[in-house]
Formats: structure tokens, sequence, C-alpha cells
């Protein structure tokens, strides 16, 4: 397999290893995360942060002009918004605005989080595309215009979304924790995290996260298509720009990426399944049921999509393999077929979980991973599937459970929108039942329906990238045309490509744009001390991994309340 790679650093220029009293005060921190997210206790607080750069170099201030940034110019006690930026002849030069009273600058902390808001009376996301130029001097060219030397731009701020910081402060936030606990949430992510490439739409003004691609191929006989709706993904100058960026420690190498752009009347909704399938709904019917496998009513948990979801966490404290929601569905007269749509993620514990298995490798972690690089994808596959990864779906025939389905594994930073198709024929003819099954607090499901309705007409144009640079400014465009052996590698934390492509006209009433992506990840560990093989033998058992999340679970609860 032919991979391209760029930049490649040593993995120990990353986040250090922990103690083993450090590790066991961040698992403690974990389970207490639990107990809140069980409880489903969530504000929507968003941070932004700050990262500085004395004495830019012209290429620095010519690739923030290049991504659509915003300068504001500081001089002195003077503020201006500089606009129609150009930069020649390592002179950067433009128009100025004085900024009025309404511009609502934040005291900005360059060393710790920083809050903005996000609601109708005080929207700043504005703040996410900001850059501020400090300079020393400036030469005022006349009729709005000056002029200043790059030598004598003294300090650059650039302002990003903090997303391991705003996904701690939805968990953390209602219980009025300090900033000290985000932080903590935000070494929870970059430690125990073994997710994705994460993915950002231009929406004409900023980047917004969209979610993860791919999520779980860790090996490359896992490598998969993965399809994710953009619904934030807005024309810039004719062109949808989207951001790929590794921020963990991992190695992504990304095979394709290109939208599919579909097209459709106002009253029809469009999701794409995991076999690239375009599937549409109309009037999705909400459950009539929803309960646990012991009866719980969970309706209420289930059936809008908001920040209340089920965790799958009722096996905790028993022998049960694994979790299960049955959602019942009315069944209109004579439906043949039925489209279930979710609305779910996977968990920071099923991180934690995963992690804490792999610590068992000691210093043999590489071994196994190298032996586990080289596996057939069948082989791999049902390993994932016996242990309880991916989010199966079982129907009811005859008081039977038949397994029909799964969802592949979503990531645990966004929630998804999916869907499948299932044959309902030969089913109760007033309701169909539905199972839901997967490890303790593998999942969140916030959101479940069933659309009865035949697929509706689209017209469906599959786009491919123009142009693809790298944080280098290195074109990566050719890597990721096509599903062949040639991969955009990203090594290192803070490896990131902007990726362009055309709009197409519109076809319809409505757009849905999707993420057709393809690859795979290497998770980056470093590991001392012999490996537990006792231990990790028993994992050769299907639905080991579920049994061994409820095994930490029940540990870290009792830790936390000692």
């Amino acid at each position: 397999m032919k991979i391209k790679r760029n930049n490649f650093m040593n993995p120990k220029n990353g986040l250090p290893s922990l103690t083993g009293l450090q590790q066991l005060k961040l698992t403690r921190w974990i389970a207490f995360l639990l107990i809140v997210a069980t409880l489903n206790l969530m504000q929507s607080c968003y941070y932004f942060k700050v990262n500085t750069k004395n004495k830019p170099t012209p290429e620095t201030i010519s690739t923030l002009n290049d991504q659509g940034k915003n300068f504001i110019l500081h001089l002195n006690d003077k503020n201006w918004k500089l606009m129609n930026v150009s930069l020649t002849n390592n002179t950067l030069s433009g128009e100025v605005r004085e900024i009025n009273d309404s511009y609502a600058k934040p005291n900005v902390k360059p060393d710790k989080p920083n809050r903005y808001y996000k609601n109708k009376n005080n929207n700043q996301r504005y703040l996410l595309n900001e850059v501020h130029l400090y300079v020393e001097e400036l030469v005022d060219l006349g009729n709005n215009r000056i002029s200043v030397p790059a030598g004598s731009i003294s300090k650059v701020e650039i302002y990003d979304k903090d997303t391991a910081t705003t996904t701690g402060s939805w968990i953390l936030g209602a219980l009025g924790v300090t900033a000290g606990a985000y932080l903590i949430l935000a070494i929870i992510v970059l430690i125990f995290k073994e997710s994705c490439p994460f993915i950002y739409t231009y929406d004409g003004e900023n980047y917004q996260f969209a979610g993860e691609i791919f999520s779980g191929a860790i090996q490359p006989g896992l490598e998969r298509n993965d399809y994710l709706v953009l619904p934030e993904l807005k024309p810039n100058e004719g062109d949808y720009l989207l951001k790929v960026t590794n921020e963990v420690k991992e190695i992504q190498h990304i095979n394709l990426m290109e939208l599919d752009v579909i097209d459709h009347a106002e009253e029809v909704n469009v999701l794409m399944d995991k076999y690239g399938r375009i599937q549409t709904f109309l009037e999705p019917v909400l459950p009539s049921g929803a309960e646990t496998h012991n009866g719980q009513d969970i309706l209420s948990l289930v059936n809008q999509k908001d920040t209340y979801y089920y965790n799958f966490n009722e096996s905790a404290g028993s022998d049960i393999t694994y979790d299960e929601v049955i959602l019942t569905f009315n069944k209109p007269l004579n439906a043949q077929t039925g489209k279930l749509l979710i609305r779910a993620k996977n968990s920071l514990w099923l991180e934690h979980v995963f992690s804490s298995f792999h610590d068992m490798f000691g210093r043999m972690y590489n071994t196994f991973d190298k032996k586990e690089a080289k596996k057939p994808a069948e082989e791999l596959r049902k390993l994932m599937f016996e242990q309880g990864f991916p989010l199966k779906v079982y129907l009811e025939r005859d008081g039977e459970w038949v397994l029909q389905d799964f969802y592949e594994i979503a990531g645990p930073m966004a929630m998804k929108n999916d869907v499948l198709a299932l044959d309902i024929t030969d089913t109760s003819n007033e309701t169909v039942r539905i199972k839901l099954e997967t490890g303790l607090m593998f999942w969140e499901l916030d959101y479940a329906a069933l659309d009865f309705s035949e697929n509706a007409s689209y017209d469906r144009v599959t786009v491919p990238a123009t142009q693809a640079f790298d944080e280098n400014k290195l074109d990566i465009t050719e890597s990721i045309m096509n599903d062949d052996e040639i991969y955009y590698s990203q090594p290192i934390i803070g490896n990131e490509a902007v990726i362009t492509f055309p709009v197409p006209e519109l076809a319809g009433e409505s757009r849905t744009i999707v993420l057709h992506s393809k690859g795979y990840y290497k998770i980056i560990r470093e590991q001392n001390g012999r490996a537990q093989w006792n231990k990790l033998k028993t994992f050769r058992d299907p639905g080991r991994m579920a049994q061994y999340s409820r095994e930490l679970y029940e540990e870290f609860i009792t830790l936390s309340f000692k």
C-alpha cells in the first residue's frame, strides 16, 4: 500500500505519559462525568482559545488571509477593522474602518479558555473568525487606506474554537464547577480519546465543527466509507470550503473526500446510509413506546432532538451482557419498508474503556498493533461486532428478535443523524418492534423515528475537490481525489487541510450536502510495563468488552465515593 506522508514527527513530541497516581485521579473524574451525563444535566456554553504568534512571518499573514479571516488592527489604543487585505513585497495593505461601540470584544485571556455567547440576544460567533494584528507603526495612504510593513507587526492573536473545553462545559456546566474541571476534561479527551479526523465546514463567516469521519477504523483492514451530512456548509464565492484536522495522538490516512450534493423538494429530508444509498423521509413516525430491558420507560429521552438522551446504562451491577432499547412504532396498513432514523453518538466512556484495554498490553502494544494491521477485514469487523461497539438493530418476528443490521461507530464528539432501511414484512400487522443493542454506555441515543414513505425523487451530483492544501500550503488534492492506493496522511496533532469544492447549480427547492470520505487511522500510544496476558486472553470471548465496561464503571463509582 502506497501512502503519502508529510511532515512526520516523533510521537514523543505529543503529550507526556501520566503516572499511575495521575491516571487514578483522572479516572475518578471520568466516573464523576458519567454520573452527570446520566442525569443529562447540560448547558450550552461555548469557548475559544487564543493562538499567539510573536513576530509572525508574511507567510502566516497570507495563510490567514486565504482562509477568509477577519482582521482587527491595533495600534496603541486605536482599533480598526482591516478589509480588502493584500500582501505584496512584505507590506500589508487594506481599507480600515474604525470599530464602534457595537463591537463587543471580550476580555481575552491568552493562556486560558475564553467563553463566548451564541444566542439571539448576544451572538459572538464572529469571534471564531477573528485575527488581531498588533502593529508598531502604519502608513496612512489616504481615503481610509493604510499600509503596514510586515516587520512592524509585533503580535498576531488567532481565535479558534476550543472543542474540548466546550464539550466539557456541556457536561459539567450545570453543576457550576470551575474552569479547572473544563481543563481536566480537555486532558481526558486528548489522552484517552482514540478517535478520528475532525471535520469543520465554512458557513460563510466561520469554520464550524461538523463531526468525525470513519470512526472506529483503527486498522487498514477496517478502512471504510463514511457519509456525514454537512448542514452548516454554505457557498463562499462559488465554492464550498471544509477543513479536516488531526487533534489527537494518531496518524490519519485519508483516501477519498468528495461531496454528494442532493437537490430535492423543500418538504423532503435526506440522509445517506452506510451503503451510500440515499434515503428520503417525509413524516417520520415517533415511537409509541420506548423501554429498556427491565421495562424502564425512556420515551421522553428519545422522542425529540435535544440535549436529553439515553446512555444504555441499565446493565451496571447485573450479569446482562448487552444493554438495549426496545422501540414500538404504530405500523401503517400494508407498509413493507421502514427507514429507521436515529440521532446518536458514541460516548467518551467508550473511549476510556478502549484506552484501558490497550493499557493492558504495556510495552507490547506496538507488537499487538502490527499483528492487528495484518488481519483481514472480515476478522477485524467480526471482533468489533462481537464486542458490542456498533449499535445493533433487531426486528421482532413471531416473538423472536432477528438481527437486521447495525449502525457504524459514530465517534464521541458530536451527535450524528443516521438511517437504515429495514424490511418490515412478516412483522405484526399493527406495530413494528425494534431493539437497539450495545455495550454498557458505549452509545448515547437522543432520538429515534421510523419513516414508512417511499423514497422521493431527487437530483444527485458527486462533486470532487478542485484543490486541497495542508497547513504548509502543500497541494494534497491528488491524494484525496480517488479511492485508490494513495493517501493523504496527517501524522501529528495540528495537521490540517482546507479543501475546496465547486458549488453546482441548484436543481431543486432545497439542498442537502453529504461528505463522502474513506480512510482509516492509527492510534499512537507510548507504553511501558509488562503485558497482562491472562486478562487479555479473556477478550477473545464475545461480549467481553461490554463486561469489562461494567467492571470499570463499578470500580470507578466505588472509588469516587470513598
